[in-house]
């Protein structure tokens, strides 16, 4: 084996740190209390704020609701005659949907679901043209039996 030289330590003196009285019981430490750093500000982008844990409007998901009420209150119109409840619940869809997504938009933090509001947007338009076109036949027919029963 080789010699090696002895363990010495490195050049200069070896610092002396005092030793470390802790306080006794019930007494307050001498040193400051820890008082944490200001937060950075650190800006999350936009492509993350509306995932996990954001949670959806609850306006957007009542205007889908309400869209699809209205979308199969039409579709049920020959059969059930209630016609009214789709007149009613797809302009509210379509007010619903904008209302959420003005919201959604002016804080992504506190709120998600824009696509869900943007369904029940185009759900509540479909419903309300089926609507028009709707009470346009209904008129058309109450028409038609009134000019063919009349008198004159």
């Amino acid at each position: 084996m080789s010699e090696q030289p002895p363990l010495t330590p490195p050049s200069g003196s070896t610092p002396v740190y005092p030793a470390y009285d802790a306080p006794a019981w019930g007494e307050v430490s001498p040193e400051q209390p820890f008082v944490p750093p200001p937060p950075t500000s650190y800006q999350v982008p936009a492509q993350y704020l509306g995932g996990y844990g954001t949670p959806t409007h609850p306006l957007a998901t009542t205007s889908l609701v309400l869209g699809i009420v209205g979308l199969v209150s039409l579709a049920l119109t020959p059969f059930l005659i209630v016609t009214i409840v789709g007149v009613a619940c797809s302009p509210v869809a379509i007010g619903l949907a904008i209302w959420a997504r003005r919201q959604i938009d002016a804080d992504r933090r506190r709120h998600a679901g824009e696509g869900i509001a943007t369904a029940g947007l185009v759900v509540g338009i479909v419903g309300t043209v089926l609507a028009v076109i709707a009470i346009a036949l209904v008129v058309a027919v109450i028409a038609f039996f009134a000019a063919l029963f009349s008198t004159a």
